[in-house]
């Protein structure tokens, strides 16, 4: 099974910063490094309204699987397609 893992920045909801990331382990594992770069940036520009997702998705068994999990809330969202 192939997993694709990234992080996803977006500012006023929309999608301005797309990184890849290592996608062993837990999706959860990257929450403290995501966060902590989220707070860098409202330092940055603060007047923003920024959120930050790490989100993954793979195939099984011909299925499509997403995972997107929201770094503040840490609420974690699936769908099977």
């Amino acid at each position: 099974m192939l997993m694709g893992r990234y992080i996803s920045v977006k500012m006023n909801d929309s999608e301005i910063y797309v990184e890849d990331i290592p996608a062993t382990g837990s999706i959860k594992n990257s929450v403290k490094a995501c966060f902590k770069r989220l707070n860098t940036i409202r330092k940055a520009l603060p007047k923003a309204k920024w959120s930050i997702t790490i989100e993954q998705q793979w195939k099984d068994n011909g299925d499509s699987h997403f995972q997107i999990l929201d770094v503040e809330t840490g609420e974690l969202q699936e769908q099977v397609l």
